[in-house]
């Protein structure tokens, strides 16, 4: 059985995300500001929440590139940013990856 009085001075590691210095607080100043409009958007049975989607929508189906962008993103994921490569007489590059031990 472990003893109590073992590991008294070990602490929990660090929730630190991004290589961030310990005490930075730029992201706690993101996340006030996150939460104050979550709050202020989900008041009055989500309200005005539902008036932004609604106008959103409107855009969108008034054909704005703009909105159409923003509902796309929104149902399938923001698009995954490709690079295609070509030689110099135009075809595309074979590229072969190996792992050796």
């Amino acid at each position: 059985m472990e003893n109590s009085t073992q590991n008294k001075n070990i602490t929990p590691e660090s929730s630190d995300k991004g290589g961030a210095q310990p005490g930075n607080q730029n992201a706690k100043k993101g996340k006030l500001f996150y939460d104050a409009l979550r709050i202020a958007l989900v008041q009055e049975d989500r309200k005005k929440l539902r008036n932004i989607t609604e106008k959103l929508v409107k855009s969108s189906e008034a054909g704005e590139p703009w909105a159409i962008k923003e509902v796309m993103d929104r149902i399938d994921g923001k698009p995954v940013n490709t690079t295609e490569l070509s030689n110099a007489e135009g075809g595309i590059f074979k590229m072969v990856v190996a792992w050796e031990k």
